[in-house]
């Protein structure tokens, strides 16, 4: 058994889905119809190459395994590549227990000293040694000229008969074809003439290979000499003549192309050695070719980008199908030589959006007073390594005034207007209006930023026309998935997806995916954890709420047509959601009908719901913009894929940030058109997940409370804590197995409804389902019953049980934190009044803030417990919450 994994850089979803429609890519084709799609969500804040590599290799995001740039910074105006060995910090998939790899030129192989470890068989690899970019070298004849690559000597002769080039003991004659020239056995570069007056070569690598196949890694050395990269700048430096856009006819594309064309060239022979000779468990390709082009031309043909040329976007297409049919011929050499038992992976580790400017931001910063030309002078940095982050500088800028100066910087970017500066993300990629000591900073699509201080203008014409940065969410950034295998559902379409999900494909496949938290409805297969994760929901679902809303109707004398055309007589065009009750079969006679209407121009301001009685019937219809609408499920998806922690943290101040809000999002995923569609319903599994780690959530504060009364000796508050334990516990159960419905009052009955399903996902479901009904039917004891009915440690084991079974956590953590700027101050003699934020609360002792195991809380003393309580009740301390897997994680 194998996983073959090819990763195609920045193979943009929007651009194969594009070139699958058309057939030009046979090979993706039968991959996506033996198996499934997708289209990948790249890392947050930033997506450049090694972020989005570590992100597609470990599973994890940018916060987990460090990798935040090409460069990653260290302090104010430091940084170190972000393909250093020491990156990243969580094991690729190649780095689980018994997988034996191949690799052709992935990064992260290699160790710091150039060793490999025992499992790989065979590996090759050389951007990490590079030794010159390419150049151009001007000749006539009748010249003896040295053009040397780094200290290896290259000697060009002209004559009359023609241009001589002497490197590596040989003489090679140049003409108008590449020629390739051998340094030493494991360095060369590619080298032809351009016109009669010019030389150009491609860059020069040491390329590294070895692994235990001693064989295979000797044919490696002796494949084509390997290029890395076109010559781009050439190209854009007019070496070829005009381009396209400047009104060439076409020759400086076809002669670009010869050079990307070495490159196909060197990597597609060192991936068919390496897929025909291996004998691994694992083979991981990688090819940069569609990265290097897209980066060149790919804005032409993008039509959301302001660089779209109508006039010649034909005409590029034809180079990105040249090139994206060279990658497509180099996974066919997998599809032929997979067996049944093997998996097919295509992946990228991100899209390209179409660029045109180029945002000079520590211009913008030097102008508003800022910043200096020296960094150690400036109050704010944009930091050299162009990662897309802003920094305070603390040794200039006094720690009361850090805030300050932040805002400052931000309000001066964003009066750039709204067309260039978009907004502002913090570390873990959450918008933030407020300051913070390190910003993100978030460009419209059409603009790059660029930490180049030189004293010009802060806005340039950028050359390229293809880019990725900062993570600004654009569709244009999403990756293509493919996979097919045993247990992969065939023909599936998975929509949208966070980036990640390769990895755990791989792992899954490889036998070494088997925490519980790899997936988190833990299915028994891979098919049944892509279809119930990631899959529109089954079509008996929505027959099912049809049905509902049908009768509902039916019992109202209301008839949908008439229902549909009146609605939108009185509110306007647009796309007609019923919501709430009657889509979930809870509806009564004095239901309400609310509605949601989606329309396509955009819609400024808060949203006040227009109220319509008509035949006795109250009528409710709320609008929202379908941009803003794709935004909010495009932002559910991706809160989806956080750890629970910042999941849950983005869930709270979503109202604060977003229209549509958390309910009328719920709302929108959940609704039906009165014809009995449900437009939206492929957002469910997301919605379920968030809804489901936010209950969760509750319930485990709720908890910590219900421990802390009790150790206070409180006996009806426990028990209204443990009420909410119970239906937080209820409401994430069933979110997690698609019933997601925000109305607080209807948790009970849709439990009840489930639990004679009895349709748990499995027996951990199950177990802690039963377990929360045994509860509930003895809770009511507990208030008659007085201090010989314990509630604390039973309902933590009964928390503690949801959370595994739903893969969130092994281990919970809380502690009762302080409000900011909270202060104690002496009152009456052993007591004290602590307040905080306009609060205030008398305590005979301090609040204690140790973080402490969810197991250990109900043995806290009852005068800590008592302290902590008052002080949680008043508002001037909060009961945070952080979460534990297997690994410590």
């Amino acid at each position: 058994m194998t996983v073959y994994w090819f990763v195609w850089d920045a193979a943009a979803a929007w651009v194969v889905d594009e070139l699958d429609a058309e057939g030009s890519l046979p090979h993706v084709r039968a991959l996506r119809s033996a198996g499934v799609r997708a289209a990948g969500r790249p890392p947050a804040p930033n997506c450049q190459t090694p972020p989005s590599l570590a992100t597609l290799f470990t599973g994890t995001s940018s916060q987990e395994h460090g990798v935040t740039g090409f460069s990653v910074p260290t302090g104010l105006t430091g940084h170190t590549s972000g393909f250093d060995p020491a990156y990243p910090a969580r094991p690729p998939v190649w780095r689980s227990p018994g997988v034996r790899g191949a690799f052709v030129h992935v990064p992260w192989v290699f160790d710091a000293d150039g060793g490999l470890g025992p499992d790989v068989e065979v590996a090759i690899e050389a951007y990490s040694g590079r030794l010159a970019r390419h150049d151009r070298l001007s000749i006539a004849p009748g010249q003896v000229v040295d053009w040397p690559v780094a200290d290896l000597p290259v000697r060009v002769e002209t004559t009359a008969d023609g241009v001589v080039l002497h490197a590596g003991g040989t003489a090679h004659a140049l003409a108008h074809d590449w020629t390739p020239v051998r340094l030493t056995p494991s360095q060369g570069f590619w080298v032809r003439r351009v016109g009669e007056d010019a030389l150009v070569r491609m860059g020069t690598w040491t390329v590294r290979t070895g692994g235990t196949n001693t064989a295979l890694a000797e044919r490696l050395v002796n494949a084509p000499v390997f290029a890395g990269e076109s010559v781009g700048s050439l190209y854009r430096a007019g070496l070829f003549g005009p381009r396209l856009a400047e009104g060439g006819d076409g020759t400086a594309e076809r002669e670009f192309l010869t050079s990307v064309d070495r490159v196909v060239e060197s990597f597609t022979a060192a991936a068919e050695l390496v897929v025909e000779g291996h004998d691994a468990d694992l083979v991981v390709v990688y090819l940069p070719w569609t990265d290097d082009v897209g980066h060149e031309v790919l804005g032409w043909c993008d039509r959301q980008a302001a660089t779209y040329r109508p006039d010649i976007a034909d005409r590029v297409r034809d180079l990105l199908r040249h090139c994206y049919r060279a990658a497509d011929a180099v996974l066919g050499t997998a599809l032929r030589r997979a067996g049944e038992h093997d998996t097919v992976l295509l992946s990228a580790d991100h899209g390209m959006v179409g660029s045109t400017e180029l945002l000079h931001v520590n211009e913008v910063l030097v102008a508003a007073g800022l910043a200096e030309a020296d960094p150690a002078r400036s109050r704010v940095v944009y930091h050299p390594a162009n990662n897309g982050s802003l920094r305070v500088n603390r040794a200039v800028v006094p720690a009361e005034l850090v805030d300050a100066t932040m805002r400052r910087a931000m309000a001066v970017l964003l009066d750039l207007g709204p067309s260039v500066v978009t907004g502002f993300l913090d570390e873990r990629a959450r918008p933030i209006t407020d300051p913070a000591e390190v910003v993100y900073l978030v460009l419209h699509d059409d603009y790059q930023p660029s930490a180049v201080l030189d004293g010009g203008p802060a806005l340039r014409p950028m050359v390229k026309t293809g880019s990725h940065v900062v993570n600004t969410g654009s569709d244009r950034l999403l990756a293509t998935v493919a996979a097919a295998g045993p247990g992969i559902p065939a023909g599936v379409d998975l929509g949208t997806v966070d980036n990640t999900l390769a990895a755990r494909i791989a792992r899954h496949q490889l036998g070494v995916g088997d925490r519980p938290t790899d997936f988190p409805f833990r299915s028994k297969t891979l098919s049944d954890t892509l279809e119930s994760l990631l899959t529109v929901p089954p079509s008996d679902l929505v027959a099912t709420r049809h049905r509902s809303v049908t009768t509902f109707l039916a019992e109202r004398d209301l008839e949908p047509r008439w229902l549909n055309a009146f609605m939108l007589e009185r509110v306007g065009d647009g796309e007609l959601l019923l919501t709430s009750s009657p889509v979930h079969g809870l509806a009564n006679e004095t239901s309400d009908l609310d509605f949601i209407r989606i329309q396509e121009g955009a819609i400024d301001g808060p949203r006040i719901s227009t109220k319509i009685f008509e035949r006795g019937h109250h009528l409710e219809v709320v609008s929202f913009a379908r941009g803003e609408l794709k935004r909010n499920l495009d932002e559910l998806a991706a809160l989806a894929a956080q750890p629970p922690g910042e999941l849950v943290a983005g869930f709270r101040t979503w109202d604060k940030r977003f229209e549509p809000r958390r309910k009328q999002t719920e709302r929108i995923v959940n609704g039906i058109t009165l014809d009995g569609h449900a437009p939206y319903l492929q957002s469910l599994p997301a919605l379920g997940k968030v809804w489901s780690r936010a209950a969760l959530h509750t319930a485990v504060e709720q908890v910590a409370h219900l421990c802390l009364a009790e150790a206070a000796g409180e006996l009806r508050g426990r028990v209204g804590y443990a009420y909410n334990v119970l239906l937080h516990l209820m409401d994430s159960v069933l979110s997690l197995h698609g019933d997601v419905y925000t109305t607080r009052k209807w948790y009970l009955l849709r439990w009840a409804r489930f639990v004679r399903t009895g349709a748990w996902h499995d027996d951990a479901y199950r177990a802690a389902g039963e377990a929360v009904e045994r509860a509930r039917k003895s809770l009511s004891a507990a208030l008659t019953a007085g201090t010989s009915v314990r509630l604390a440690e039973d309902y933590v084991a009964l928390v503690s049980a949801v959370a595994r079974a739903t893969g969130v956590a092994e281990d919970v953590t809380v502690r009762t934190a302080l409000a900011e700027g909270a202060a104690y101050h002496h009152f009456l003699p052993g007591s004290e009044l602590l307040s905080a934020d306009g609060s205030s609360v008398l305590v005979t002792g301090r609040v204690n803030e140790t973080p402490v195991a969810l197991a250990a809380l109900p043995t806290v003393s009852a005068e800590a417990a008592t302290t902590g309580l008052r002080a949680v009740r008043a508002g001037v301390a909060k009961t945070t919450v952080e979460y534990q897997d297997r690994s410590g994680a």
